[in-house]
């Protein structure tokens, strides 16, 4: 019998604790991140959502020894507080903090042959600082020679000045003695933008600018990762005998539908390894069809709603607007514009495609409008990015192009 891992303990999308079977290290952005939170700055992680920055520092942190706690930027959002959310993950439920105490005093009097008599007196305690309680607590009195708070989720509180200039407050207060001492660095996790542009509205944005410095931007895996992360997912975790032949196929259609984005990446292996359990777990490329289907339907099927009313009704081989989205579909997160799209047409459709670039500005305009768009414009410039990479990955998934042909085919997907 052969000796299978659980298909839930293999491919973990969602799974807020590292997956240390699973787990692709990536040498250069561990090391930057270790040497942040080393050195005399506070860090700022950033990447887009499913990259994988939550289990980036977790695994640093664990493998370092590091002793950290993580305050959900969210949570503050409900609690209308930073301080709050810190001062509730640093203090277990339940504490107990002194607030008052009672002073006995004995006295004897003569008149009542010496008796004793006792009286009381209560002291309010002075209250102690919110923020340094917590600190003591995380940092058990100073006995921890240093920690970490993690304020991951940042980009939920970026349109909120009340707790942006709080956060503000905090980093700069991180300076005094009295916080100080008890060497607490502060790592901010957060969605892709310069860290000054989170501190825009803040009334000491040169100072916190100041005191943080950005890690490498936590990018997508590399073609090289994503092979190695489908290979011991299926061969050696799942026991899936894949030919060389078909590995590669695998893992290329992986990569390119995912965008090495690991969160993706997961949620795509999952989907087809309970596709191949059903098959008796034998492996055919003909099944990445139903893998496709699936991940699509779970993940992806509202996008396939909004891109599916931008393309033309008919498949001909001159639509104007499907040339354009399968364009936007061989391009990468970065920007694009009229003209970069225009080669790509040129390039892809040479019998049909016009010589000037008419009309693929008004397409790209058309899919940055409406309540949910597709792209959005760059600010100060003619580019265009997507408004939510699972576009560019959708795009990619329902669209192909034959080798001999220059007609857009969009895959029929039908939902129940």
């Amino acid at each position: 019998m052969i000796n299978r891992k659980a298909i839930n303990e293999v491919f973990t999308p969602r799974r807020s604790k590292v997956n240390v079977d699973m787990y692709i290290p990536r040498d250069d952005l561990e090391k930057s991140l270790y040497r942040s939170i080393c050195g005399t700055m506070h860090s700022f992680l950033f990447g887009e959502s499913g990259n994988g920055k939550s289990w980036l520092y977790k695994k640093v942190f664990a493998e370092k020894k590091i002793n950290y706690v993580v305050a959900n930027c969210a949570n503050a959002s409900r609690k209308e507080s930073i301080v709050s959310e810190i001062h509730s993950v640093c203090l277990k439920a339940n504490s107990c903090v002194k607030t008052e105490f009672t002073e006995s005093k004995k006295a004897a009097l003569s008149c009542v042959a010496k008796a004793e008599l006792a009286h009381s007196e209560k002291f309010k305690v002075l209250e102690e600082d919110t923020l340094i309680q917590a600190f003591k607590a995380l940092s058990l009195d100073g006995k921890i020679e240093q920690s970490v708070i993690v304020l991951d989720n940042m980009e939920t509180i970026i349109n909120n000045e009340k707790l942006l200039g709080e956060l503000s407050d905090i980093i700069i207060l991180l300076d005094d003695e009295r916080y100080a001492e008890f060497n607490i660095k502060f790592l901010i996790v957060g969605l892709p933008n310069q860290v000054i542009e989170y501190f825009t509205t803040s009334k000491n944005t040169t100072s916190v600018a100041n005191r943080l410095e950005e890690v490498y931007r936590v990018q997508g895996l590399n073609a090289a990762q994503v092979r190695e992360l489908v290979k011991h997912g299926f061969e050696r975790q799942l026991k899936v005998q894949i030919s060389k032949g078909e590995l590669k196929t695998l893992y290329r259609h992986i990569d390119n539908i995912t965008l090495g984005v690991p969160q993706r990446i997961h949620e795509y292996c999952e989907g087809l390894a309970y596709i191949l359990e059903d098959n008796n777990w034998e492996y055919d490329s003909a099944l990445l069809d139903k893998a496709d289907f699936e991940w699509l339907r779970k993940g992806l099927r509202e996008c396939y709603s909004i891109i599916d009313v931008f393309l033309n009704s008919d498949e001909t081989s001159n639509g104007r607007r499907n040339q354009v989205i399968y364009a936007l579909g061989q391009s990468s997160l970065h920007q694009v514009n009229t003209q970069k799209i225009g080669l790509c047409i040129r390039k892809e459709f040479p019998l049909t495609s016009p010589k000037s670039n008419s009309g693929i500005g008004q397409v790209l305009a058309n899919l940055a409008k409406g309540k949910n768009p597709v792209l959005k414009k760059v600010s100060k410039s003619d580019a265009y990015t997507f408004s939510d990479p699972r576009y560019l990955m959708c795009i990619r998934l329902m669209l192909h192009k034959p080798e001999d042909s220059e007609q857009v085919i969009k895959k029929g997907f039908k939902f129940n």
